[in-house]
């Protein structure tokens, strides 16, 4: 080993063998103490959970995050699930009764829901006997059918379009749908039951003893789902066709497409490198030992994630792929050396040894820049991108653990067919061949390849001017999608499904009794619903003045003309609590017990969360001029989360990309020795990021949740190229004095294993383009074409590069 040692040189390249020979002679001991780690790691798996809420965008102590929660607490949650149907007539006798049977289903079968309200049980405010009364618009037809029902529904459409709550919330202007609202519960129930045994939970929507409970779980949301689909699917037909919409139905179908979209990523991620690696290996163990390993460094990082409780999410999906070809690559480096040395008449345990010498610091150094890029995440204001941060690093770090540990010592175990004397065709001869004229091409006409360079960075940087910033999840499905279109549907023809909620705070005990508050309540909302912004309008505004005015008009023989505010403050008093005392709990969604603060629902259409925040800020603008300075006021719901996300997006890519730079950049000065050296070596690690963002701008590809993570992610993965090229060329340059000679020697050595390892990693990212949806496709397009991309630069760019400054080296020194 001793002449293996002087080869190798320097005094880390000595530790690395002797890192080796430790692995080699306790080979049993390394692949016990990986598979025990291993087990305890998957030991988690069942308890992985998923979520994709919009709220889950952001983290737990954003101000968004924290005022919405602060709203439910107070006024319960403002989201629905929507099932939108449309018959043809939504008054016909026979789909009344078929809905009465649907309602009575889902209030049956579908647990963890407070409320399901359609045209049967729609509040309906009269007086008799000069008593008020609140009962559903068709009082006692769920529970049994009248035999005179054709007669009893004469007069249902002139009541249902003569009460303006009813339109566009359960019934569409035109008649051609109705709406059956489902309202699940804000909190779970898991690990409550026995402390709220004994108590009536009626007041799920106003107690602030719940501020500290847990929101419904994932599995809770997964549960009622499920059963809604399931009643959906037994009512449906062409009589009764139904669309189901809503932020939890959409969050439902975005975790349900992850998880089949899961199963094909991995599937053909396997088959993908299995091919490539026996491509480059032409050996059954070099196709199925680095992926054996590198799977059960992939099921220890996910096994960590739930333990540190970090969900699954769509940002995070991406992990297992991103995980499988790293880690991959850093074992094709040591089994292409392991490979070579066999070749050339080295025992198998010579071959290992001198492979972790040779390529241990280079492995380690890609790995710790590919975590540096991927731990700029870990500052994002967007909770799963920070999320990703977290755990994608100690993913990189476990699958380098793997290489250096489990591998070596597999690959002493297992026997390895030594390839034919100077048979290189294993490695790639002809590729390799092929990248030696590159790179000395790059040598011989430096100026040439860059001048080159430099026009593709200007159209690139052309297109990347022109990219911009989104976060508009129905985009995220294909047209036909059916949510997407259900979606749509409903936006559609209810005039908005995103709820924007105004909190106003008269700032005394009974202010909203006051009759000049209410009516400059009501002024706010007529504001609200005259506003339109391009794409944005409100088409729908509701609060309290809605029930003041109606119990109003009940107690006055049910006249038109009464369907006003009185203008009487005990008279209002009083009537609310009629109202109160009639039995319905709608009361407690709008106002406080003392009749201080109150909401205002504004429902808007669901577009880019990207217009949300100006369009906020007009409404707050004109509501603030219209209550006056009395009349505090703080805008949520869920339009303000949305924008928030998006808020979170631009700074979260800011971020990582400025960190990334910041991390690797000294890395790589270290790495190289050489201030000047590690500088100009980030140079080409930055062409596939302005690349990336060019193309985003020339195909208008949106910077999304999902996009925002290409840039700092590349930085990280397009370093680990140039660091195997300058590392070996630095060696090869020392020994030879020659810059031309150096870069041939690099890529012959090098090359194949470069070209692999890029073509393993975009075809890792590659497969996502398999997905069901439009952003994870878009992002694995991206991923993909940026690593082949970052490989070009680095025998082209990197030689041309490195011949002129050592050009300059030499003439400083003459």
């Amino acid at each position: 080993m001793s002449r293996q040692d002087g080869a190798l040189g320097s005094r880390t390249e000595a530790a690395f063998l002797n890192w080796g020979r430790f692995v080699v002679r306790h080979r049993w001991s390394s692949i016990a103490v990986s598979i025990l780690v291993t087990a305890w790691c998957i030991s988690w798996l069942p308890q992985l959970s998923i979520d994709n809420s919009t709220e889950g965008f952001l983290h737990p102590d954003d101000p968004a995050s924290v005022r919405y929660r602060d709203f439910r607490d107070h006024f319960d949650r403002d989201d629905r699930i929507i099932v939108a149907l449309a018959p043809e007539d939504v008054f016909a006798v026979d789909f009344l009764e078929k809905l009465r049977r649907f309602h009575r289903a889902l209030e049956e079968e579908l647990p963890t829901t407070q409320e399901v309200t359609s045209l049967f049980n729609a509040r309906l405010t009269r007086s008799e006997d000069d008593a008020l009364i609140v009962e559903g618009l068709l009082e006692g037809w769920l529970d049994e059918w009248p035999e005179d029902a054709a007669r009893r529904t004469a007069g249902l459409r002139e009541r249902v379009f003569a009460n303006p709550l009813y339109l566009d919330t359960l019934v569409s202007r035109d008649a051609r749908l109705t709406v059956v609202s489902i309202k699940p519960f804000t909190y779970s129930a898991i690990g409550r039951e026995d402390a709220l045994s004994g108590f009536d939970d009626g007041n799920e929507a106003g107690g602030e003893a719940e501020g500290d409970a847990p929101l419904l779980t994932a599995a809770e949301n997964d549960a009622l789902m499920a059963a809604l689909r399931g009643v959906v699917e037994r009512f449906e037909g062409d009589d009764f066709p139904t669309h189901v919409g809503g932020a939890l139905a959409i969050t439902d179908h975005i975790n349900r497409s992850m998880v089949g979209d899961m199963g094909k990523f991995m599937g053909a991620c396997v088959a993908v490198i299995v091919g490539l690696l026996f491509l480059l290996f032409r050996r059954i163990t070099g196709s199925l030992l680095p992926i054996g390993v590198v799977l059960l460094s992939v099921l220890a990082a996910v096994g960590i994630m739930v333990f540190l409780e970090i969900p699954a999410s769509m940002t995070v999906q991406i992990l297992p792929i991103f995980l499988l070809t790293v880690g991959v690559c850093d074992a094709v480096h040591i089994l292409t050396i392991t490979y070579q040395r066999l070749a050339v008449g080295d025992s198998q345990e010579e071959a290992v040894v001198y492979a972790i010498g040779h390529s241990g610091l280079a492995v380690v150094m890609t790995s710790l820049t590919t975590a540096a890029g991927m731990m700029s995440f870990i500052t994002a204001e967007m909770a799963p991108v920070a999320q990703l941060g977290t755990i994608a690093p100690i993913g990189v770090l476990l699958a380098l653990a793997y290489s250096l540990l489990l591998l070596p010592a597999i690959l002493v175990v297992v026997p390895l067919e030594a390839p034919k004397q100077g048979g290189g065709r294993f490695v790639g001869a002809t590729l390799t061949r092929g990248l030696v004229r590159i790179g000395v091409f790059a040598a011989d006409h430096p100026k040439r390849v860059l001048a080159g360079a430099a026009v593709f960075m200007a159209v690139s940087f052309l297109g990347a001017s022109q990219a911009r910033f989104s976060h508009y999840a129905l985009r995220w499905f294909d047209e036909s999608d059916p949510m997407r279109v259900s979606a749509e549907l409903v936006d559609r023809e209810l005039r908005g499904s995103i709820s924007l909620e105004v909190v106003i705070d008269t700032g005394r005990e009974n202010g909203l009794h006051d009759p000049d508050v209410l009516r400059r309540v009501e002024t706010a909302m007529r504001f609200a619903e005259r506003m339109q912004s391009g794409e944005i309008f409100v088409g729908k505004a509701i609060s309290v003045v809605d029930i003041v005015k109606e119990t109003h008009q009940a107690l006055n023989e049910n006249r038109p003309d009464y369907h006003r505010l009185p203008d009487d403050r005990r008279l209002i008093a009083q009537e609310l609590l009629l109202f109160e005392s009639s039995g319905p709990e709608d009361l407690q969604e709008w106002v406080d017990p003392q009749y201080q603060t109150a909401r205002i629902s504004l429902r808007a259409p669901f577009v880019d969360a990207m217009l949300y925040q100006p369009f906020i800020d007009e409404v707050e603008t004109g509501m603030r001029r219209i209550l006056g300075e009395e009349i505090e006021i703080e805008m949520t719901g869920f339009m303000p989360v949305l924008a928030g996300v998006v808020s979170s997006v631009i700074v979260s890519m800011g971020r990582s990309y400025v960190i990334a730079l910041l991390v690797i950049t000294p890395m790589m000065i270290v790495l190289l020795r050489s201030i000047k050296l590690g500088l100009l070596s980030m140079i080409p690690n930055l062409i596939p990021v302005i690349f990336t963002l060019g193309l985003m701008g020339f195909l208008d590809i949106p910077l999304d949740a999902s996009t925002i993570m290409i840039g700092a992610m590349v930085i990280g993965l397009a370093v680990d190229d140039t660091i195997h090229f300058t590392h070996k060329f630095r060696i090869y340059y020392n020994e030879l004095g020659d810059t031309r000679e150096a870069i041939r020697e690099t890529l012959s050595t090098t090359g194949a294993a470069l070209l692999f390892t890029s073509l393993v990693l975009s075809s890792g990212f590659g497969v996502l383009t398999l997905a069901s949806m439009v952003n994870t496709r878009s992002f694995g397009l991206l991923a993909a074409l940026a690593t082949l991309v970052a490989f070009a630069a680095d025998v082209l760019v990197t030689p041309a590069l490195m011949t002129l400054f050592m050009r300059r080296a030499k003439k400083r020194e003459a």
